[in-house]
Parts: C-alpha cells; structure tokens; sequence
C-alpha cells in the first residue's frame, strides 16, 4: 500500500498595521522591514505570537510573488 504525500505546508507572510513586513527576530524583539524581500514566511501555527502581540494580518506567500 502507497502512502499519500503529505500536503505541502502553507506559508505566510505577517504584515502589521503600519504595513511592515516581519523579517524575524534579534535580541528577542520582532524585527519589520519595509522592503518586502526581506519578509520571513511563516507557516500558520507559527504566527500565533505574532499575532496576538500586535495589529497584524497574514498574507499567503504566493500572493506577493
């Protein structure tokens, strides 16, 4: 019997209210950057902190590429 492969995971990018992108973390505080290149995609169950900590939306990565 075949396995079925697994979904691929869905990736976020998390944006907040002044329309930054977060890029990751440094010292332990969120690093936003404005150039979205730089965003770091998340998976939903990573996002949970990010977004109860502040006024932010996610976005799936394929729509801004």
């Amino acid at each position: 019997m075949k396995r079925k492969p697994l979904p691929k995971p869905q990736y976020y990018v998390v944006i907040n209210q002044d329309g930054l992108v977060f890029s990751g973390m440094k010292h332990g505080k969120f690093e936003w950057d404005c150039d979205w290149n730089n965003a770091k995609p998340l998976e939903s169950s990573s996002t949970q902190y990010l977004l109860r900590e502040n006024k932010c939306e996610l976005i799936k990565q394929e729509e801004i590429l």
